[in-house]
């Protein structure tokens, strides 16, 4: 979650660029934002796999 802030940095930049008539750059700013989230999506591990470590950790720490 802590890459999703440029995100939302993009989508200010893309606002801006609407408002004051650069629409060649809003939309190379909108491809950017699916760029983002898609990369950001792959990195980041699936909801179980998160669940799933943090039970393992809790099954190691009192396991000893």
């Amino acid at each position: 979650m802590s890459k999703e802030w440029i995100i939302e940095v993009l989508g200010d930049l893309r606002g801006f660029a609407k408002t004051n008539g650069l629409p060649s750059l809003a939309s190379q700013l909108e491809e950017a934002m699916v760029v983002a989230v898609t990369e950001i999506a792959q990195t980041a591990p699936p909801p179980e796999a998160e669940r799933n470590g943090a039970k393992a950790r809790r099954l190691v720490g009192t396991a000893g």
